[in-house]
């Protein structure tokens, strides 16, 4: 995958900490994966509030992934879906922020990283949600599907996803989904949804942030969804 934004070193592409994730994971020795960990600053704050004690990161950019070698126990260096990795039940969370999009085939990655949590463990995924108010907009009224240099239609993303199609997503894998939000950027979004009593939040939510817990055993769904 070519990012320009990494190639332009962009700082605010790769030095993001994804801050809506780290409530849900509580304080306490946790082992953790981070997929598409870039520069690592998501994992240096986890361990500044105690919410990690060991960190594994896969990051495809050298670069970015060097500079998380401060802070990570591990990162691998590469493209995850040409990677096999032997984690069965190694981890507490496996965060997926804002990578999901970007895959082939996130179903596939999903599923495997089901084996890789400990029972009781769980998945964190961050996703674009393409049901958002200016996408639709452009393209009911105006015809357009325009992608861009960053936002929900990223000129890199490979998958769309809704709120209900995140959930299905975890579900097909075997997950128990326990948190699922939407998340509305801005003061003004946030005070419209709450003055329609969140009717529209679907619309005005950029991004899905959701959290699906492994049971302790599941019936075998196969490797991964198929391909939709």
């Amino acid at each position: 995958m070519n990012n320009p934004a990494f190639q332009e070193n962009d700082p605010s592409y790769y030095r993001v900490t994804k801050v809506r994730m780290l409530p849900l994971i509580p304080p306490g020795p946790n082992v953790v994966l981070d997929l598409g960990c870039a520069a690592g600053r998501t994992g240096l704050k986890l361990l500044e509030t105690n919410r990690a004690a060991y960190l594994v990161g896969v990051e495809i950019f050298g670069p970015a992934a060097q500079e998380a070698r401060k802070h990570y126990d591990e990162v691998i260096v590469g493209d995850l879906e040409d990677m096999h990795l032997d984690y069965k039940g190694r981890f507490d969370f496996v965060i997926c922020g804002d990578i999901l999009e970007h895959l082939k085939n996130p179903y596939r990655i999903v599923s495997e990283a089901y084996h890789w949590l400990k029972p009781g463990g769980h998945l964190l995924v961050c996703l674009p949600n393409v049901r958002y108010w200016a996408v639709l907009k452009d393209l009911l009224l105006l015809g357009r599907w325009t992608y861009t240099a960053a936002g929900v239609l990223d000129q890199t993303h490979l998958r769309f996803f809704t709120r209900s199609s995140c959930a299905q997503m975890l579900e097909a894998a075997g997950f128990q989904v326990v948190h699922l939000q939407m998340i509305v950027h801005g003061p003004k979004k946030n005070l419209a949804n709450r003055l329609t009593g969140r009717l529209f939040e679907q619309f005005l939510g950029s991004q899905v942030l959701a959290s699906g817990r492994r049971a302790p055993e599941r019936a075998e769904h196969g490797h991964g969804s198929p391909l939709p």
